[in-house]
């Protein structure tokens, strides 16, 4: 009798298999599978590797915490420590801050700004250069007209106007 049960027990087992085999996402798992068998291939490997080594690991670890030990243990080494922390916490209130948080919002860090900023500060600093070595100059009406017309500065008058007239779309009082 023993033997006839093995044989029902056996043979719904292989009928358990093929039904659960022959399931669709069964298959389409087992592709998958199949399918990233290297990459698991590859992962075991390392695991492997890792827990050959894990001694040396664990060794180089415990020097690193020695030689932290030891640092923490003079005092020039605490205090940079704490100076250390608590410049990293008032930098991160400072970025935490609403003000900063706006900041991040609006397009001023936008690269387009800050290409912009860079040529206005090129242009300050030549001005300024220019300025200092021809010395002021009484420029009238006239000298003004002209200027305006210069091919040299056009570009920049345009700008100034248009920037004008933006701003004061922003500040609503156009």
């Amino acid at each position: 009798m023993k033997i006839g049960e093995g044989a029902v027990v056996e043979a719904s087992i292989d009928q358990l298999l093929i039904e659960k085999i022959s399931d669709p996402q069964t298959i389409e798992q087992l592709v998958r599978l199949l399918d990233k068998l290297e990459h698991v291939t590859f992962l075991l490997d390392m695991v492997e590797h890792f827990m050959r080594r894990g001694p040396e690991i664990a060794d180089s670890i415990n020097e690193l915490i020695v030689i932290l030990r030891q640092s923490l243990s003079k005092p020039e080494y605490a205090m940079r420590f704490e100076r250390a922390l608590t410049a990293v916490q008032q930098m991160q209130e400072f970025l935490d801050s609403p003000q900063v948080q706006e900041l991040f919002k609006s397009d001023v860090l936008d690269v387009r700004s800050v290409q912009m900023v860079g040529k206005v500060s090129r242009s300050m600093l030549q001005a300024t250069t220019e300025t200092a070595q021809t010395g002021t100059k009484r420029i009238g009406l006239l000298g003004l007209m002209r200027a305006l017309s210069d091919p040299e500065v056009q570009p920049a008058l345009n700008f100034v106007l248009n920037f004008a007239r933006h701003l004061s779309k922003e500040l609503g009082d156009a």
